[in-house]
């Protein structure tokens, strides 16, 4: 595994893959903080008694999508913090019956994949704020076709949810989730 070192990112090499990590950095947030509420008073506290799910570190999480994806072809990697929670199959299934991306009309061009995708993994990111799981987004393609998802991982195994239907799959048990990874974000 070769690496490099620049400001505020680290870029690794492992085969063909590029993994780029956010390194931590000293800037204040970008916004501006708003007068209280009850909801966002409550989302604090939440802070103070965050879950007690399984830590993955960045390099492990980077060696378990490497492990899914291979390391003989190129694809990139942004992983955004240093480590995450883990989040399992039962958790994500739950999350999932909740939330309605699913339901969204699919319009070609405007509204396909890679909106559902991005759709599904705002509302996920916003439904566990405070907790930091191991949620992402997944862009591949095939000979025939190029595909946008979502990532999710329980520590063990990354697992593909389609955005479309709530669907959870492993890589490569479906003919239609199996080709190369483009972009594997966490």
């Amino acid at each position: 595994m070769s690496e490099e070192k620049n400001i505020g990112v680290e870029v690794k090499k492992i085969g063909k893959v590029t993994i780029l990590q956010f390194t931590r950095h000293n800037i204040k947030p970008l916004r501006v903080e708003r007068a209280p509420s009850l909801k966002r008073t409550l989302l604090k506290l939440r802070t103070l008694f965050p879950c007690r799910a399984e830590i993955i570190k960045a390099e492990e999480l980077a060696n378990l999508i490497v492990k899914t994806f291979g390391s003989n072809y190129e694809y990139y990697v942004f992983i955004s913090d240093s480590y995450f929670r883990t989040i399992s199959r039962e958790a994500m299934e739950k999350l999932l019956k909740e939330d309605d991306t699913d339901k969204l009309p699919y319009i070609l061009e405007t509204a396909d994949c890679d909106d559902f995708s991005d759709v599904l993994l705002g509302q996920l990111t916003k439904k566990t704020w405070t907790q930091g799981f191991a949620i992402g987004q997944l862009w591949y393609y095939t000979d025939t076709f190029g595909h946008a998802c979502n990532l999710f991982s329980d520590g063990e195994k990354i697992f593909i949810i389609e955005p479309q239907n709530d669907k959870i799959i492993e890589w490569c048990s479906d003919k239609f989730y199996c080709g190369k990874a483009y972009l594997v974000k966490f």
